[in-house]
């Protein structure tokens, strides 16, 4: 199983300089050095093969849209600021802090932080600040995360309104936002953004490309979607992967969606590796994602009939 350890999970994706392809090949020598069972290591090879040819080739949203994507639809983030002159020990170092948050229309995160906090304190002497924001349902560092480098600031007076109402749609019990010890703030300007969107899948995105991407139009609607799916339909996602990819699995969880495809999650030789299947075509919408996973199911049980 030592190949599988090694080279699980991530296929198709390059991040400076270095492919899966090569890692493959590492993980390989590995294996054979290590195991003797010839047939076992066949079977790998020729699994893994097939998984890296798919997933080279499949269609995935850009990593600006990602980038974009996660942080409308995330809600909490960790907010590292650097600590305040009257911080004692702290004073100057990084000082991480899980805060709650809300984009605005701009894709800015915003935030109401109390002044008796830490992280408030912080950012009012020094704006600089870094924000890590995971994936819906992040388990491990095999999974998607961004993280906004910036300046925060108070929002100016006149937009405050506009900011607690917007906040408030995404923390609708956040009641205590009304209280006399919280201010509004915003990430006004990015310095730097950086968007990991699982093994070997990394990039630097400029502000420019950040503040010109678009959110995904049906991420938001993966977790019904994603639910559905694996409780229902759990044989039918098996044969996607059989019909996509050319291979056999043992089990597959449906992880997310955009419009481009669905991300899974797939068992075999007891190993989990992510696999992406692409959409016959984009889906703009609830009803389009309902009807590219019929379409894909029905291709699937039509391959194998």
């Amino acid at each position: 199983m030592r190949l599988a350890r090694v080279a699980r999970l991530r296929v198709g994706a390059r991040a400076g300089g270095r492919t899966l392809a090569r890692v493959v090949s590492r993980a390989r020598a590995v294996a054979r050095a290590s195991s003797a069972d010839a047939g076992e290591n066949t079977a790998m090879d020729s699994f893994l093969e097939a998984l890296l040819a798919h997933q080279k080739t499949v269609a995935r949203p850009t990593l600006a849209s990602e980038a974009r994507t996660l942080v409308t639809n995330g809600s909490t983030a960790m907010m590292a600021t650097i600590g305040n002159a009257s911080a004692g020990g702290l004073k100057g170092f990084p000082c991480g802090s899980v805060v709650a948050y809300a984009a605005n229309a701009r894709g800015r995160p915003t935030f109401a932080l109390s002044s008796m906090s830490q992280h408030a304190r912080d950012v009012d002497e020094d704006g600089r600040v870094t924000v890590t924001i995971c994936a819906n349902g992040f388990e491990s560092v095999a999974d998607a995360r961004v993280s906004l480098s910036g300046i925060v600031r108070r929002v100016a007076e006149s937009q405050t309104a506009e900011t607690r109402e917007a906040y408030l749609r995404k923390h609708p019990g956040a009641y205590w936002v009304d209280f006399g010890d919280f201010a509004w703030y915003e990430m006004t300007e990015i310095v730097a953004c950086r968007i990991v969107g699982g093994f070997a899948r990394a990039a630097s995105v400029s502000a420019t490309e950040y503040d010109a991407a678009t959110c995904d139009p049906v991420n938001a609607f993966s977790a019904p979607v994603c639910s559905h799916m694996n409780a229902d339909h759990a044989d039918s996602l098996k044969a996607m992967v059989r019909h996509a990819v050319g291979v056999d699995v043992d089990t597959v969880e449906m992880r997310s969606i955009d419009r481009l495809g669905m991300n899974c999650r797939a068992t075999k030789f007891g190993e989990k590796y992510d696999i992406r299947l692409a959409f016959e075509s984009p889906a703009e919408d609830r009803k389009g994602v309902k009807e590219q996973i019929v379409l894909m199911t029905k291709n699937a049980a039509s391959a194998t009939a």
